[in-house]
């Protein structure tokens, strides 16, 4: 700047009140995070609702555990792990100031999203059985008419693939940026009447 000649000195209030807004939000960006964590829960519900991982779509259901579902009045080979909802359901978010979570409480959880093998131990099991017009079936053990057998099951695992649903993938990772910059626009632009 020039000491000689003549200036202009321009102290703006509403701009300095503007950056001060916008400093406090950046030191205490809590609202950011929270609004960041409920994108997140959105985003992860709608791997389970599309059944992709971050390298593509999930693994088939075996036949045998899709023919189990149908016969259920369940949906055969659609909507992995969505049978119940309980877990999709159990799909919550968090904030602080320096971290936005997803994330759930379920114990079978972690196998669903890394895979693993469950070991079934041996055991005996009762099976009951009834007379209808189709046959003997399976009935339950509540019924009056049946007929009891006593069955040993063998030590056996269960192999279960890895269907990863808490990923964040480049279109996340633009949408959370983006989260951010409005933040900071709406702050900015709170005291000036201007339109985001």
């Amino acid at each position: 700047m020039a000491t000689d000649g003549i200036q202009i000195r321009l102290v703006d209030q509403a701009v300095l009140a503007t950056l001060d807004r916008i400093e406090r939000l950046a030191e205490h960006p809590r609202t950011i995070m929270s609004a960041i964590a409920a994108y997140l829960v959105t985003s992860t519900q709608r791997h389970f609702e599309r059944e992709t991982g971050p390298a593509g779509k999930w693994q088939r259901l075996s036949p045998r555990t899709a023919a189990k579902r149908i016969g259920r009045g369940q949906r055969g080979y659609g909507h992995m792990l969505r049978v119940t909802n309980r877990l999709y359901s159990s799909i919550t978010g968090e904030a602080t100031d320096t971290e936005a979570a997803v994330g759930t409480n379920l114990l079978y959880a972690a196998i669903q999203q890394l895979g693993g093998e469950v070991k079934i131990p041996a055991r005996e099991q009762d099976l009951h059985f009834g007379k209808t017009n189709r046959g003997r079936r399976f009935v339950k053990a509540s019924r009056k008419r049946k007929e009891t057998v006593r069955v040993s099951i063998g030590a056996h695992s269960i192999t279960i693939p890895a269907r990863p649903y808490l990923y964040v993938d480049e279109d996340d990772q633009a949408e959370i940026l983006r989260i951010a910059e409005d933040a900071f626009r709406a702050e900015a632009d709170s005291q000036s009447g201007a339109q985001p």
